[in-house]
């Protein structure tokens, strides 16, 4: 655009000061009509797609207005005979725009013309060669390039009375022939070729009797025929198990046809089956105690019209499963973490008794050897203070012993062992008390 605007301003500095005061009264009233938009504010992405569209338009109106200022001029040098003056600003008009066609017709006009002497007459001469070239492609049926040489004429020379004539004779046969064209194809039901040839005809002939009203008619045939093909193409994709594509291919429909029944029903009846498969698939997640996979599939079903309120309890329990579940993994590992305690607890004393009971057998070995050779003789009583001190080492093994049972929660064989304890030492406090404690957990019966 930068490239255009700057060719624009060269040709407009080429122009004459008729031209250019011309081109600021018409940018003047361009301005005066872009200050009574009111754009507002732009925040969506198709809102800034047809703002830069809009912009995009106004740049090429612009250019247009400026171009046609610039042929304007470029004609008035070739009707003042100053061919290579006009010459160069078809160039320059064609370089920016290669489709303006007046300016194109112009610019071979002054090739044909450059270094002619008497302007008028070459001119003359250039536009009766013009109109017999098309006389001629005329008797041979050519009319497309009959009518091109025709309106080279009027474009050269727009007094020239038989030329204009000669053009509409031509445009009007090529506009019959474009509706013979369109009725045949009509009637074989090809309706977009038919409608191609009739607006070809109405191009041509714009004042063509009764066109537009077969044309209105036949675009709501094309309209329906198409709506049909699609309704059809959406049917078998459903049929194949292309349920998305289906529905993108019922939208068009739709977007063409907004009153067409047929694709209403199907369209409701596919959204309300893909409704209930995501249901379903966030039923099986929910089985699965996949709560977060569940839930995406029931804000899906949501999208195709599934109900939002009873979307909505789904996911709510959902969401109650994963704190519930979420609460029994906390606990549970609590649970888990105590008892790893309680059994590095218990290794522990186990570890301690035993140590004591090392250290018990320890000093009974260095008793006895320290004894020396005292022996009981053979047939003679032992002492009662050495039974007596023998029961209470014997009772206290017994009570340790106990101790051991219990930890392991075989509460019988610590019982069994207290009970030793205690007939082998009745004032073994300890064994005592170890009993009592297990007469408090099963009761006296025990």
């Amino acid at each position: 655009m930068k490239n255009i605007s700057f060719a624009v301003m060269i040709l407009a500095a080429a122009a004459s000061a008729r031209a250019a005061d011309t081109k600021v009264h018409e940018t003047e009233g361009l301005f005066l009509d872009m200050s009574k938009l009111n754009l507002g504010t732009i925040s969506s992405e198709d809102d800034k797609k047809k703002y830069i569209y809009t912009i995009q338009l106004e740049k090429s109106r612009v250019t247009r207005k400026t171009l046609k200022n610039v042929y304007e001029n470029a004609f008035d040098l070739y009707r003042n005979g100053q061919y290579e003056a006009a010459n160069d600003l078809t160039r320059k008009i064609l370089a920016i725009d290669p489709g303006y066609s007046d300016a194109s017709i112009l610019n071979r006009a002054t090739i044909d013309l450059k270094g002619s002497t008497k302007p008028r007459v070459s001119e003359r001469r250039l536009i009766e060669e013009r109109f017999e070239e098309g006389m001629a492609l005329y008797r041979q049926g050519r009319l497309v390039e009959a009518a091109q040489r025709w309106e080279e004429c009027a474009k050269l020379s727009p007094s020239n009375l038989k030329s204009h004539y000669w053009l509409r004779k031509a445009r009007t046969e090529m506009a019959e022939e474009h509706y013979r064209k369109g009725r045949q194809a009509y009637r074989q039901h090809r309706l977009r070729e038919a409608l191609d040839q009739w607006y070809a005809a109405l191009v041509l002939n714009p004042r063509y009797p009764r066109l537009t009203v077969e044309l209105a008619k036949v675009e709501a045939e094309s309209r329906e025929q198409d709506s049909n093909e699609k309704l059809q193409a959406a049917l078998n994709l459903y049929s194949q198990g292309l349920v998305l594509e289906s529905l993108k291919m019922l939208d068009a429909v739709l977007e063409s046809g907004p009153g067409n029944v047929k694709a209403q029903k199907l369209q409701a009846e596919i959204r309300a089956e893909v409704a209930n498969q995501h249901v379903a698939e966030g039923r099986r997640y929910y089985e699965s105690r996949q709560y977060d996979k569940a839930i995406g599939e029931w804000k899906h079903a949501v999208e195709y019209g599934y109900d939002p309120k009873s979307a909505d309890q789904l996911v709510a329990r959902a969401k109650e499963q994963t704190r519930r579940e979420e609460a029994a993994r906390k606990r549970a590992s609590e649970v888990a973490k105590q008892r790893e305690e309680d059994k590095k607890k218990q290794a522990e004393e186990e570890a301690k008794v035993a140590a004591e009971q090392k250290k018990k057998d320890e000093e009974e070995k260095a008793k006895a050897a320290a004894a020396g050779t005292t022996q009981t003789q053979p047939g003679q009583a032992t002492p009662p203070a050495q039974n007596a001190e023998s029961n209470k080492q014997a009772s206290q093994q017994a009570y340790l012993e106990g101790v051991i049972y219990f930890q392991k929660q075989d509460f019988d064989k610590a019982r069994d062992k207290w009970l030793h304890a205690k007939q082998l030492d009745p004032s073994n406090s300890d064994a005592i008390t170890g009993l009592e404690r297990i007469e408090k957990m099963y009761g006296a019966g025990q």
